[in-house]
């Protein structure tokens, strides 16, 4: 995708505040608004965005650019799908731009096969009194048929294969759908006598399927297979929906099927998601850790249901999340629960979840056993606060001294402080060298103030830049010289280069008011700098006579200092 008209238009329709006033809370702070980084842990804000300027900028991870790049950074999308989101909140018809071809073509073309599904589908549940039967059975009221966009797909082998034919999509885009799949006899449909749970993406994209036996087949529940849009590890069921009310609670709760979400929110539990068949992964937590830290595990009481909360809580703490554990009583989920007992029951249950520390001092077996389990789960903790205040819980809850404690984990931590303290000190010196070397602040006045460009071009070797990400900008921005603006600044550039153009603009290093003082200054500092190491390197030959030029030209210029 390529069109620099189409990312005009949406940055002119679009404020960056706005925008990431969606995704995090952000407060005035002068000129600018800040807020806690949603890139990185933290408790005292460093990420600021600047209204004036258009761009954000964490001063405590270095991360930052304009507001495609935010939204990038912050959904994990391509350029080209953070483009589209924006230009569909903007109001912007993509038809009415041209794009390069390829790659996106196809990708759009797959969207369109999956919403063609996505209106097949329901219209065949209109038309199966078996299916609506099902649904009436399992309390599943209308509106949630039509919140989930649910659908029925029937029991012949390829009606949506001909319906996808009839509507001219060629045959291998629709098998690389995950819709259709290629047999020795030709192509078949993936899904039949099913009851379809359309799955989205969280944006409200669908890109994949899910589907329930009507009958006794096998499997019991089917998803699409994997394909350019759908990847089962960083899937959730209903994100989309349930992201609002993710964010105003600021917690997740996670059960385990496409029935105990419907039916969580039927009961007004808005905030539930479910992974797809699988166990929580990575992917999953960085889709939900954009929205909240916290999650409440919702397992059965059975063995299974107890191995796969441990499981899960190893990978909840290592990534920074606090969990808690609802294990429901035997033989219940969260849709037999919710059906018997109603919402006033399991929100009762929700409030007595268990934390981590007494759920895994709870379990049956030795003591010490699950102490060295919890312990075991305490070392993967990367934020030091959380790992502090999950050491004193446990020798609280235990009644093991913190002291015993603390010895089994001594050594793990020492290294994890040991690495972050090294981590810092290389953070600390690319600050130094970004807020007082002479090139960084040129670069800074020309970020500051574009008409300034064209005198520190002229009299600035850019290939004796020491600072090579430096040394990069300037060559990218000065073509640029007469048509600077912050925007084409950073059209060009990579993300650590965007990261250094934005920390500049939102802390320039240097009085603004006096600005062609202190150019004058930096190129001052520049020549006096260069004519030291030529005096250092005439003393190291012993050429005395340049020696004797170079101290007389040195005596000059300080005499008009």
């Amino acid at each position: 995708m390529r069109s620099d008209k189409l990312l005009e238009d949406i940055k002119s329709r679009l404020d960056i505040i706005d925008v990431i006033g969606d995704y995090i809370e952000l407060k005035k702070s002068g000129q600018n608004y800040k807020a806690n980084c949603p890139f990185h842990s933290e408790k005292t804000p460093s990420f600021m965005a600047s209204p004036g300027k258009q761009i954000y900028h964490c001063f405590g991870c270095n991360a930052g650019g304009d507001v495609i790049g935010f939204v990038m950074r912050y959904e994990n999308m391509t350029f080209q799908e953070a483009v589209k989101t924006l230009a569909k909140k903007a109001g912007i018809q993509l038809s009415e731009y041209k794009f390069e071809t390829g790659l996106t073509e196809k990708k759009d073309k797959l969207h369109e096969i999956q919403n063609e599904a996505l209106r097949y589908f329901p219209e065949k549940l209109k038309k199966s009194k078996t299916v609506l039967s099902y649904l009436d059975k399992r309390e599943i009221n209308k509106e949630m048929v039509q919140n989930f966009s649910l659908g029925y797909a029937d029991k012949d082998w390829k009606t949506l294969y001909e319906h996808l034919r009839k509507k001219e999509y060629e045959d291998a885009l629709i098998a690389q759908s995950g819709l259709v799949f290629s047999g020795e006899k030709g192509f078949y449909d993936v899904f039949r006598n099913r009851l379809m749970f359309p799955i989205f993406n969280i944006n409200a994209d669908v890109i994949a399927f899910g589907g329930r036996a009507i009958d006794n087949d096998m499997p019991k529940y089917l998803n699409s297979p994997e394909t350019m849009l759908f990847k089962k590890g960083e899937t959730l069921y209903a994100l989309n929906v349930a992201k609002d009310e993710i964010r105003k609670k600021d917690y997740a709760i996670v059960v385990e099927g496409y029935i105990d979400v419907i039916i969580c929110h039927q009961h007004g539990f808005r905030n539930v998601i479910a992974p797809l068949g699988t166990a929580l992964t990575s992917g999953h937590l960085q889709k939900i850790g954009r929205l909240t830290k916290k999650i409440v595990l919702v397992f059965d009481s059975d063995a299974a249901g107890i191995a796969a909360a441990k499981r899960s809580l190893s990978l909840l703490y290592e990534h920074g999340f606090k969990s808690k554990i609802l294990l429901l009583p035997e033989g219940d989920d969260p849709d037999s629960f919710l059906r018997k007992k109603g919402s006033a029951a399991f929100q009762t249950a929700l409030a007595r979840s268990k934390s981590m520390i007494d759920f895994i001092l709870g379990l049956k077996g030795e003591k010490t056993d699950n102490i060295r389990t919890a312990i075991s789960i305490i070392n993967n903790v990367k934020d030091m606060i959380l790992k502090e205040e999950l050491l004193k819980e446990l020798s609280e809850r235990s009644g093991v001294s913190e002291t015993a404690i603390r010895k089994e984990t001594n050594k793990d931590s020492q290294a994890l402080k040991k690495y972050e303290r090294g981590r810092q000190g290389k953070n600390e010196a690319k600050t130094s060298d970004l807020l007082y070397s002479e090139d960084v602040l040129l670069l800074s006045a020309i970020i500051a103030f574009q008409d300034k460009a064209s005198y520190i071009f002229e009299n600035i070797d850019i290939d004796e830049i020491e600072n090579t990400t430096v040394k990069e900008i300037f060559k990218k921005i000065k073509p640029l010289t007469d048509k600077l603006d912050m925007n084409s600044i950073l059209a060009g550039l990579e993300d650590e280069e965007k990261a250094i153009v934005t920390r500049l603009s939102l802390s320039p290093g240097f009085d603004l008011e006096n600005v062609d003082i202190n150019i004058r200054d930096c190129f001052k500092k520049m020549a006096n700098s260069k004519l030291d190491e030529k005096i250092q390197k005439a003393k190291t030959a012993g050429d005395l006579q340049l020696l004797k030029s170079l101290l007389a030209e040195k005596h000059k210029r300080l005499g008009h200092d």
